[in-house]
């Protein structure tokens, strides 16, 4: 018996920025930790900042891939200058977005 696979959608994932008290030129440490599908030959960067503008952060994932994937991990982190430089996260794969975080927890 043949069975058709079903991919599921990973959209698993959250943001914190941690205080750091020890470093007066910046707040602290954004940490951002989600789970892509990606293609397991695929060479490429898994997560990269696309850009910042207006409290908003956009990250770049890859493409989902069609066919074969596996799932992988990813964290990002950044230093923030303040506790409101970023208001949202969004994070797209390819052109798809695929989250938008407007919560982002703060760890002191």
């Amino acid at each position: 018996m043949i069975t058709e696979q079903k991919l599921q959608d990973v959209d698993l994932w959250e943001a914190w920025i941690e205080y750091d008290q020890f470093h007066p030129t910046h707040f602290g440490t954004l940490y951002i930790l989600g789970e892509i599908l990606i293609d397991p030959r695929s060479t490429a960067p898994l997560i990269t900042k696309s850009h910042d503008h207006d409290g908003q952060l956009i990250l770049q994932v890859p493409a989902r891939p069609v066919g074969r994937s596996r799932i992988k991990e990813v964290l990002y982190t950044e230093t923030v200058e303040s506790l409101g430089q970023y208001q949202s996260i969004s994070i797209y794969a390819g052109g798809e977005l695929i989250t938008r975080l407007d919560e982002i927890e703060v760890l002191i």
